[in-house]
């Protein structure tokens, strides 16, 4: 409950959640972030046979996706208590896919660094990533009283953006290593097709949330037109969607081995941006519905 709010107001008014974005909530979605790239770029680094994506998404995922979400925890070495409770928490059901992700991955890169890979290994090391990447958006759509997070529209936008964001930091991987004329025209053509996903579902979801209840029609408002604008508007919309999607075509047309390697890593970069400042956007901008429904305020009193 916010501090200068009486307690009658939270039953009619809607009331920003805090616990998830603010002091130690920074450090969930830093986790939640970091977690689904590394999957991402796993689970890519496996379909285009690449054990250094492979390894540096499993290294993303387990090192600093893991080591910022156990910081979260408070008491690390107590953390086995959430994985306890699969039949009714998302965040214990993630920690046990990534787990299991972390154990299938590893064993799946000695093998085929031993060139004994094996498809079943490979199958659920890729099932358990893909899992990994879509559990963060299935703990926020738990959460029945925000209307921004209770869609089941964000599994999706965050399963497309996970596996975007772990193909644009393969393909960086590939222009590091001298690769990108093996494995970029391919990756560059799931980029494209990514993009051009994300951007119509995140169009579709603020739409649909917009017109849900009123409460949603708040978080929409203050993310697109009110304090939230300008993250939105130039860093989401302008750095995160149109200047990969300029780079996209220009490439397109091109050929991206003839593509300066600046603007690759510079279109990689705002990509991953982008996301990662729309991710906080909706967790920010998230609003518990009222207990008592009331029309008597505006986007501006809720915040």
């Amino acid at each position: 409950m916010q501090a200068n709010m009486k307690p009658f107001e939270w039953m009619v008014k809607p009331t920003p959640q805090k616990e998830w974005i603010e002091r130690r909530g920074i450090l969930l979605w830093l986790a939640f972030f970091f977690i689904e790239l590394g999957a991402g770029a796993f689970f890519v680094g496996t379909i285009f046979k690449s054990i250094e994506a492979m390894l540096v998404g499993w290294l993303v995922c387990g090192v600093i996706g893991g080591g910022i979400h156990i910081l979260y925890l408070g008491h690390p070495f107590r953390f086995w208590r959430m994985v306890s409770r699969p039949g009714s928490s998302w965040i214990s059901r993630g920690l046990i896919f990534v787990s299991l992700f972390l154990i299938f991955g590893l064993i799946q890169m000695i093998m085929v660094q031993a060139g004994g890979a094996s498809p079943v290994v490979m199958v659920l090391a890729d099932l358990f990533a893909f899992l990994t990447i879509v559990y963060g958006g299935f703990a926020m759509n738990f959460v029945n009283g925000i209307a921004l997070w209770n869609t089941a529209l964000l599994p999706i936008i965050y399963g497309v953006s996970g596996i975007w964001g772990g193909a644009g930091l393969a393909l960086g991987i590939a222009l590091a290593s001298g690769e990108v004329s093996t494995l970029g025209p391919s990756l560059e053509e799931w980029i494209r097709l990514l993009l051009v996903a994300y951007a119509f579902l995140l169009a579709v979801y603020l739409v649909s949330v917009r017109y849900t209840n009123p409460t949603g029609r708040l978080s929409v408002q203050s993310i697109i037109f009110g304090r939230f604008k300008a993250l939105m508007w130039l860093v989401v919309v302008l750095l995160g969607l149109a200047l990969p999607m300029t780079i996209v075509v220009i490439s397109f047309n091109t050929g991206i081995e003839n593509m300066p390697a600046g603007a690759l890593y510079l279109s990689i970069f705002c990509e991953l941006l982008g996301d990662l400042t729309l991710r906080y956007l909706i967790l920010k901008g998230g609003l518990y519905s009222p207990l008592i429904p009331s029309s008597a305020y505006s986007p501006s009193s809720a915040f």
